[in-house]
């Protein structure tokens, strides 16, 4: 049963704006010494209400005209729960805390195959945009900017660090400061069976192809062909790794769409 939101709305604004008041004022007075401990008991508690609330808004969008409003966003709880569970010890309990970020992604993507993998510290924007093939593994400190579209494909593995970008903004207009010139959505596409290095950045608007290999550090920012390989900044292709005589079975099996699964895949 949902919590009754009109009893803990209010509530939850109030004691915002009391904490936030009460933290000016000390920290400017340097009163502040001292009364962190006490403070942070009294953030748990807004947690508390907060969660106990059920509403929750997305922050006002200074793209959406001159007077943008907080929108409700039902989602938001689902996240809020998800970044508060990683940075508990639980969240070092692979066997638990893998399977537990399955449930909440199956949720909050557009799409979560089976078997995807999520390590600890994966942040994502809204959520509702990304689309995750059976056998994906997302590794810790991933950065998915899912303002615009991100479709990964199957057994894709997305290393430490990475960062995908989906949005771009105006270097033209210059009656604006460029943070706030406006911002344009561009989709990011990842074929199936490939590994995005460590610490990559994958720009808005590219398309990766299948069994494509990008370098640690590399920066993309053109599509990416059928198995290449890429690095640098930004990445330009290196080299080729075409199958031979005997064909891709892996890839066949993935294309058959007869609902193939590596014998290894998580449950």
């Amino acid at each position: 049963m949902r919590p009754l939101s009109h009893q803990w709305g209010p509530m939850v604004d109030q004691m915002s704006k009391e904490l936030l008041d009460r933290l000016a004022e000390e920290v400017d007075g340097d009163s502040f010494i001292g009364q962190a401990s006490s403070f942070l008991t009294e953030v748990a508690r807004l947690v508390d209400y907060s969660h106990a609330s059920g509403d929750f808004f997305t922050p006002p969008d200074p793209f959406k005209g001159d007077t943008p409003e907080a929108e409700p966003d039902p989602m938001a709880y689902y996240r809020m729960f998800w970044r508060m569970f990683d940075q508990t010890p639980a969240a070092m309990i692979q066997g638990f805390a893998i399977p537990l970020r399955r449930i909440l992604a199956k949720k909050l993507f557009r799409h979560c195959g089976d078997g995807v993998i999520f390590h600890h510290n994966v942040l994502f924007s809204n959520g509702g945009n990304i689309s995750l093939g059976d056998g994906v593994l997302v590794n810790r400190y991933a950065m998915l900017d899912d303002r615009g579209s991100i479709d990964v494909g199957a057994y894709t593995m997305l290393s430490a660090g990475i960062t995908i970008e989906t949005h771009t903004h105006p270097f033209t207009n210059f009656e604006r400061p460029i943070a706030y010139a406006g911002r344009g959505i561009a989709p990011v596409k990842i074929g199936a069976n490939s590994v995005m290095g460590y610490n990559a950045v994958i720009m808005a608007g590219t398309t990766l192809g299948y069994r494509t290999i990008v370098g640690a550090n590399s920066v993309v920012t053109k599509d990416v062909p059928d198995y290449t390989v890429v690095g640098g900044v930004p990445a330009k292709p290196i080299k080729e790794f075409r199958p031979g005589d005997e064909g891709d079975p892996v890839k066949d099996a993935i294309d058959s769409g007869d609902g193939w699964r590596d014998p290894r895949l998580p449950q």
